[in-house]
């Protein structure tokens, strides 16, 4: 049995990046992004990095899952969760802020970070 859940109120700044914020209940959700993250001090020679076919880390498979845990264990209580305020600052790649219940989640966020800085001088 689902519980209900009462939220009086909910202020979320930002939502970036495959993320979102969900009210109610939902059976599954897979997020999922992938990201190229580059600092460099001269972002002109950057036009041919910035592809996702030069880097081989967005064609891996990902790595298998854990199977679930079964528990025998049981709780029940009739009563509903009641909230009075949710803060989120910011909910970003592949993140999710449920309200509700859910079954079943499979996020997925591949980044790739490139940092090019000029050279020292001696």
């Amino acid at each position: 049995m689902k519980r209900m859940v009462y939220v009086n109120e909910v202020d979320v700044i930002s939502t970036v990046i495959s993320s979102g914020l969900l009210i109610g209940d939902v059976f599954s959700i897979s997020p999922s992004s992938n990201a190229v993250a580059v600092q460099a001090e001269s972002p002109e020679r950057l036009d041919k990095l910035i592809d996702f076919d030069n880097f081989d880390i967005f064609s891996r498979e990902p790595s298998f899952f854990l199977q679930p845990i079964n528990l025998n264990a049981f709780s029940y209580s009739a009563k509903p969760i009641c909230v009075d305020t949710v803060d989120v600052t910011s909910i970003s790649t592949s993140s999710i802020v449920q309200i509700g219940g859910v079954d079943h989640v499979h996020s997925r966020s591949r980044i790739k970070h490139i940092r090019r800085l000029e050279e020292e001088p001696l």
